[in-house]
Formats: C-alpha cells, sequence, structure tokens
C-alpha cells in the first residue's frame, strides 16, 4: 500500500483516539491491511509526533496568522512538519503532498491554510552545511542535521525559560514550570534530557522457568543487542529490531517484559511465599506475575481492575509463564473489593505517569493541572476504599492480620507519591517504613514507592 495509507491510519488515530492512540495502534493497523513497510513508517510517524508536539508546534507557529485550535489542522500541521524536518527518509514532497491527501477527509476547506504552513516551513528554512548545534531562537538541530528559519521558531531562553526548553525539549508547559519549581532548572532540564532517551526493553528472567544465563545466550545467539544487569533478574535489551513475542524463550515462558524500575518498586515489599496478595490496579497484570516469580511461585495472588476486558488479557499470559493467578472484576466505581484477609496490598495506582514521558507518549500532550488533579482524585478514591475495607476501626477488617500496603506510581510528582503515601499512612493508622523515588536518568524510568505496615491494633 501506499505512503498515503500510513499517514491516513496515523492521523485517524490521532484525531479520533481519544487519549491513547498507541494503544489502538495494532487494531488500527489490522484494520487497514497495510503493508508491513507501511506499518513501520505508521509507527515512527506515529510515535514521532507525539515524543516531539511541543516543538512541531513552536515550529509552524510563527508561520499561521494566530492560534491553531483546530484539532485535525493541528495534527496535520505536526505529523508534515515532523516529516520536513525528523525524517531524513522522506522526500520534502511526499512529507507535503502525501500528508494533505490524507488528511483531505478532515481538512475540508482549511486543507488550503495547512498547504500554505508546510509550504512556507519548506520555502523559509535552510539546510546547514555543516550542521551546528549552536544555540539560537532560529535554529532548529536533530540529530546530524541543523536548519536556520528566516523566522524565531523558540522563545527566548533568557527572558522565557520555562518557554523555551518545554518548545526545544518538547515537554508541557505547566509540567516544566511545575519541575523548575519544585527542582530547580538544572535539574529539571537534566531530567527532560533523560526522557528524551529512547528507553531500552528491560526483560525480567521467569527464574521458575530458566536461569538468566540460559535466556542471555539465547538472545546472543541471535544477534541481539543485551547486556546483564546486577539486578538477578534483569537483562536490558537495546532495539529488539523484531516483535517481541518472536525472541527466542518467549513462547516457553522463560521471561517477560518489565521495567527495572517497577520491578525494584515491587521488591520493596519483598512477596514470600505462602502470602495471600492483593494486586489492586494489576491489568496488564507485570507486578502480579513478578510476585508470583519472587514468592518462588507459592504465594496467593488475586489480581483486580475494573476493566474486565483488560483483566481477561492476564489469563493467557499467566499460563505462558506458568504462574497461577485468580482475577476479580471491580465495579466501575472501585467498589466491590475481594474480601481478605491479605498479608501485603498492592496499589501501583493510576497516575499521571510523568517518571515514563519516554515511553507513555500520550501524556506528553495531555498533562495540565486539572489532569493531576483528576489522577489524584482516582487515587483518593482507591485509598479510601482500601482503608475503609481493609483497614476499619478493628483489624478484624482484614480478617485479623496486620496487612502490608505498597503505594507506587510511575509518576514523579509530589501530590500522587510522598503526599498520597502519608495521607494513606495517617488516615489507615500505618507506619510508613521504606520509601524509594526514582529519577530517570536514561537507564531507570521515574517512579515511586512507599512501603507501609501497620502500626498497631486500634
Amino acid at each position: 500500500m501506499s505512503d498515503i495509507d500510513a499517514r491516513g491510519v496515523v492521523l485517524d488515530l490521532l484525531i479520533n483516539s481519544s487519549d491513547y492512540p498507541t494503544r489502538q495502534f495494532g487494531a488500527a493497523v489490522k484494520r487497514s491491511g497495510l503493508a508491513a513497510n507501511d506499518v513501520g513508517l505508521a509507527r515512527q510517524l506515529l510515535s514521532g509526533v507525539l515524543r516531539h508536539c511541543h516543538t512541531l508546534d513552536a515550529i509552524y507557529a510563527p508561520y499561521c496568522k494566530g492560534r491553531v485550535s483546530d484539532e485535525a489542522v493541528r495534527w496535520t500541521l505536526r505529523l508534515g512538519t515532523f516529516q520536513l524536518f525528523y525524517l531524513s527518509n522522506v522526500p520534502e514532497h511526499a512529507a507535503i503532498h502525501a500528508t494533505l491527501q490524507s488528511s483531505r477527509p478532515y481538512l475540508r476547506s482549511k486543507i488550503g491554510f495547512a498547504n500554505a504552513v508546510l509550504r512556507s516551513l519548506q520555502r523559509k528554512s535552510t539546510l546547514e552545511e555543516p550542521s551546528s548545534t549552536e544555540p539560537s531562537r532560529k535554529r532548529l538541530t536533530v540529530g546530524r542535521r541543523s536548519w536556520v528559519f528566516d523566522k524565531p521558531i523558540f522563545s527566548d531562553a533568557t527572558r522565557y525559560a520555562v518557554e523555551s526548553w518545554s518548545e526545544r525539549l518538547s515537554f508541557p508547559r505547566p509540567l516544566v514550570k511545575k519541575w523548575f519549581d519544585e527542582c530547580g532548572e538544572e535539574q529539571a532540564i537534566k531530567r527532560m534530557i533523560a526522557l528524551n532517551e529512547v528507553p531500552p526493553v528491560w526483560i525480567r528472567v521467569n527464574l521458575l522457568r530458566a536461569k538468566k544465563e540460559q535466556v542471555l545466550a539465547a538472545f546472543l545467539a541471535e544477534g541481539l543487542q543485551v547486556e546483564d544487569h546486577s539486578n538477578p533478574r534483569m537483562l536490558c535489551m537495546r532495539k529488539p529490531g523484531r516483535e517481541i513475542s518472536t525472541l527466542p524463550g518467549f513462547a516457553e515462558g522463560w521471561w517477560s517484559v518489565q521495567d527495572l524500575t517497577s520491578l525494584t518498586c515491587l521488591e520493596l515489599a519483598a512477596p514470600k511465599a505462602g502470602q495471600r496478595i492483593l494486586d489492586l490496579c494489576a491489568a496488564p497484570g507485570g507486578k502480579s506475575f513478578a510476585a508470583a516469580e519472587l514468592s518462588g511461585g507459592k504465594a496467593e495472588i488475586i489480581a483486580c481492575d475494573i476493566s474486565e476486558s483488560r483483566l481477561s488479557k492476564l489469563q493467557p499470559e499467566a499460563e505462558r509463564l506458568g504462574h497461577t493467578i485468580q482475577t476479580h472484576t471491580l465495579n466501575a466505581d472501585g467498589s466491590g473489593l475481594p474480601e481478605g484477609p491479605f498479608d501485603l496490598i498492592i496499589l501501583d495506582v493510576p497516575c499521571t505517569n510523568t517518571g515514563v514521558l519516554n515511553k507513555r507518549l500520550e501524556a506528553r500532550t495531555r498533562f495540565h493541572k486539572d489532569q493531576l488533579h483528576g489522577a489524584t482524585t482516582t487515587q483518593n478514591v482507591i485509598r479510601k476504599a482500601v482503608q475503609r475495607t481493609y483497614f476499619g476501626d478493628s483489624v478484624e477488617t482484614n480478617g485479623g492480620k496486620q496487612a502490608a500496603v505498597l503505594w507506587t506510581t510511575c509518576s514523579i510528582e509530589p501530590e500522587e507519591n510522598e503526599e498520597m503515601a502519608q495521607r494513606l499512612a495517617k488516615q489507615a493508622g500505618l507506619e510508613l517504613v521504606a520509601e524509594l523515588r526514582l529519577e530517570p536518568d536514561g537507564v531507570h524510568a521515574g517512579g515511586y514507592a512507599a512501603m507501609l505496615n501497620q502500626s498497631c491494633l486500634k
């Protein structure tokens, strides 16, 4: 199929798929019937536009008369701009013409405006030879190539530092301002640079089915770029280059994909044999499966979620890995928690994902104060339900057991982490016994975990 089809699939996802176009990519590709080379292009376009959306807006904005408020026009301009300056293998005429052809059903009478803006970008930017990384409001540097524009595309860093770094590194302006205020400009910039690096694929070896050396040898025999890690269960893979399910040992259940930070946070809880463990926000199941392996396959694990469809995907994965996991669907409002007692309650709660913005690309386009407030509101609903059900007026609400709680997120916002853990400790009569905050650094994703134990009988 043609490149136009790939661009059309991407535009449809960006315009019509709400907040999670990457989650719907696979289904959209199947419906479209794209050829393999078109699938690769579509994936590159989708991830690139989401990753660089704020920078792309800064590039085309000076060539528009007024702010672009139409979502279809905005995504079309982002898609065309991305191809013009970020994809060296796409000819300029294809970047513009093919994009506009694919956008016709969405733009209609506004296609002329989009065409004028993209043509202006093409005419009024000059590819530098040799390329330069010298900072300039008129210069865009991408890898080993750089362009100079006839107008400033970036804000003045000396007067508007937040705006300038938001545009240059492609992070939401409210988030950049928040990080500048909380940890200072230097640390915030370091954080954003780390979150712009392409993350490795972390492999958690299932020691109940294979040895780490066995899995590493199988990967290396396939010519894969894999490195050992000090964690006895983890391997670091760079650029698999193919579908994960086709890699050696996958069908045999030798390993799973799980981020190093995610496992490190779970290890803080130290799941043990004989424990009854509740994983309250379980789908897609990574922490449930890791808990099974950390306990030597001898813990009873109940995995819960409000999404029955997402929860249903746990069982095939559990069978692949050789784990026994019970599942329990919660009501839409989070009620209907399973009956205790539990030794460990894992609360890997929904969050803003700010510690994994290099992987959760959609989160870059939607972070704002209202979204943070929405996340903490959901977390408070979950926290209060757990307090009410398992930590009421008497420890007897949990069948007489003193349960431990692991609170964890892939956010680096204090409102979702330290503040929430302290609130849970105070209101549920728990003691905060251990705390872990991981800053994104190109190896680790950002994340947080707090371990809370019952401090006394009420």
